[in-house]
């Protein structure tokens, strides 16, 4: 038997950002003990070849898979990105072979605004939560929020499960939104400044989160403060960059979520022009929620995460859906899919 979840049935079992953070966390710390392992991002753009990963015009299917040991979890993801995403995520037993589930969810339309933080935004979220709670300084007072979409909108929440901070200025990256600083106000109970332009955002920022699609960069290292931390989470493919060459010149530790890192965005720029060396990076994020590198180790450090996504994110959240799932008692239990997947 396989059991089908739906995306009511996820909405049911209200996974919370805790929750999230919770597992992508552990599975980071997998990754830092040598414990979790993942394909890179494998994906077919069909239409806006010449565009950014999942921009507005584009239409893509990709698959990824990733196995957390000390969860016992493998799982295998397919993604398809039409005038809205689609989500299919197989769980399967290491062991057997046996496929335990199948996860389907979707969001709305590329670039439209979402309703509410799902758990694929939350999925991404976390990571930059989690960058900042092992990177950023311990007293915080301002945190700046460049790009107002779902990830910048999910970081922010997640961020103040993790981190007390005062205030929040915001910005898209393109022009002035007062309806995400409102919303976001009233989701997380902190004020949000809805900020005139990116600068005002950067100067005035003790963690600084980067959620857009540019494809120039719309941060400046003269803009970066003394002892910053820098989420970057928008610059997931060759042609994105949120920074540029001054900021990530001037970050004191570079820290990424994967190899691929060194390929996409403002790393591989940066590592092209000769701005930073392949032995400028830190390590990955998972090194230092293992305690195997350290984190900040003074007030003065810049501080920079930079994520791409990985597959073991959303191996840790859609295990945690299972679990929680079948806990509840929800989803179908069906034996019509199992000769299609991999079921004796």
């Amino acid at each position: 038997m396989v059991l089908l979840i739906r995306e009511k049935d996820i909405q049911s079992v209200g996974l919370s950002a805790e929750e999230v953070i919770h597992a992508v966390e552990k599975a980071y710390s997998q990754d830092g003990k040598g414990l979790a392992h993942e394909t890179p991002r494998l994906e077919i753009k069909i239409k806006g070849r010449d565009l950014p990963h999942i921009a507005p015009g584009t239409t893509s299917i990709g698959q990824g898979m990733a196995y957390l040991e000390e969860d016992k979890a493998f799982v295998i993801s397919h993604t398809h990105h039409f005038d809205f995403h689609k989500y299919i995520s197989q769980v399967i037993d290491p062991e057997t072979g046996k496929t335990l589930a199948i996860v389907k969810r979707s969001r709305g339309p590329l670039g439209a605004r979402a309703e509410g933080i799902d758990s694929g935004g939350l999925r991404t979220g976390a990571a930059a939560a989690i960058g900042a709670k092992y990177m950023a300084n311990k007293s915080i007072e301002n945190v700046g929020v460049v790009g107002t979409g779902r990830v910048g909108a999910a970081s922010l929440l997640c961020l103040s499960k993790v981190i007390d901070f005062n205030q929040v200025l915001a910005h898209s990256g393109r022009r002035k939104d007062e309806k995400f600083s409102e919303y976001m106000g009233e989701m997380i109970g902190v004020e949000v400044k809805a900020a005139e332009t990116p600068k005002d955002v950067v100067v005035n920022s003790d963690i600084l989160i980067t959620a857009t699609y540019a494809t120039s960069p719309v941060v400046k290292g003269e803009w970066l403060k003394e002892g910053v931390h820098i989420s970057g989470m928008g610059a997931d493919g060759p042609k994105k960059a949120e920074l540029d060459i001054d900021a990530v010149k001037k970050a004191d530790k570079i820290v990424l979520d994967s190899e691929k890192c060194l390929s996409i965005g403002e790393i591989a720029q940066a590592l092209e022009k000769g701005v930073i060396k392949r032995e400028s990076i830190h390590g990955r994020i998972g090194e230092v929620v293992a305690g195997i590198k350290p984190g900040r180790e003074n007030l003065q450090e810049i501080t920079f995460f930079e994520s791409d996504g990985t597959h073991m994110q959303s191996a840790a959240v859609i295990w945690a859906i299972y679990r929680k799932v079948k806990e509840a008692g929800l989803g179908i239990e069906t034996s019509e899919v199992g000769s299609f997947f991999v079921n004796p």
